[in-house]
């Protein structure tokens, strides 16, 4: 019994390390990127990612008209989302230089070529 509670507490430890490894991550964003079918975004956009109180992200774009919530997993930003009225997911690599990119996929969407670059604001 000691060794079984002992082993869901060290668990219980590295998987909220986990969710809270990175507090480099909060902040303002420059993003561009492409459709899922390939074409890319005229403009690119701004977008903001806040820490939540359970460990996971907020991401905003363009002053909140897209939303999603996102969970950090090593170097993998995971973000759930809805656009276009469509579950969006996106899985996002958190580069050494704090850049962000990665792919995404829109529910419905026929194309699997959806990507985007955030860029931190200095």
């Amino acid at each position: 019994m000691i060794r079984a509670t002992a082993l869901a507490l060290a668990l219980t430890v590295s998987l909220a390390g986990a969710a809270l490894a990175d507090s480099s991550l909060p902040g303002k964003y420059t993003y561009t990127g492409t459709e899922t079918d390939g074409t890319k975004y005229g403009d690119g956009g701004t977008l903001v990612i806040t820490a939540e109180r359970s460990g996971a992200y907020q991401v905003k774009w363009d002053g909140g008209e897209y939303v999603g919530v996102g969970q950090l997993i090593g170097k993998t930003l995971a973000v759930a989302a809805v656009a276009d009225n469509k579950n969006t997911i996106m899985l996002m690599d958190v580069g050494p230089d704090g850049k962000i990119s990665g792919k995404w996929w829109r529910r419905a969407d026929a194309g699997t070529k959806g990507t985007e670059v955030w860029t931190k604001r200095k």
